[in-house]
């Protein structure tokens, strides 16, 4: 860690304690930490709704990219940066996902395999995807939840993960089937 300290770097506030020590920082905590999954599944959803093949490829990258992301996780490189500075996983957040090692980030490995399914499939700009995501995602090293290099890997392994998916076609079946469910669902909207 000491050889590359910029892929290590962390402010020298503790923000993760100072967004703790009151109501509206502990809500900001859990709203900036939880709301990148909403806006997935908004994606999601825009997605499917023009082409439903993009189901199975965004599911098979996301349960790819769990199953990795876990595997490489239980070996614990260096932990997490809010750890090292003797901080608790804060209320809200479920402790057992950051007791984990940091590297790599699961929330930049989604947001880099969205904005690849979005690059193929335009149905959002991905200009303000990229206002939207990169704030969340650098939130999560300012507050202490990863270090730059957990970012970097999660790119990566995020671009393995489209590379892997993006040209399934499912059988027409089961396109099909999703069509038929997407519009059940949302086609009153």
């Amino acid at each position: 860690m000491k050889k590359y300290p910029i892929l290590f770097w962390q402010p020298r506030l503790d923000f993760l304690k100072l967004l703790e020590s009151s109501q509206l920082g502990k809500t900001l905590l859990i709203v900036f930490n939880y709301s990148i999954w909403f806006f997935f599944l908004y994606l999601s959803i825009l997605l499917v709704g023009r082409h439903p093949n993009v189901f199975w490829q965004l599911l098979a990258a996301t349960v790819l990219a769990e199953v990795v992301e876990r595997l490489i996780k239980k070996k614990i490189y260096w932990r997490r940066p809010m750890f090292v500075r003797h901080d608790t996983t804060p209320v809200g957040l479920v402790d057992k996902w950051y007791q984990s090692g940091a590297f790599p980030s699961g929330h930049t490995i989604k947001a880099t395999f969205f904005f690849l399914f979005l690059s193929r499939y335009p149905v959002f700009d991905y200009h303000l995807y990229l206002i939207i995501v990169s704030p969340l995602i650098f939130f999560r090293v300012l507050v202490g939840f990863h270090y730059p290099v957990d970012i970097f890997g999660g790119v990566a392994i995020g671009i393995l993960m489209w590379l892997s998916s993006f040209k399934i076609m499912a059988p027409t079946i089961a396109v099909n089937l999703i069509k038929i469910i997407y519009d059940f669902v949302f086609g009153r909207f």
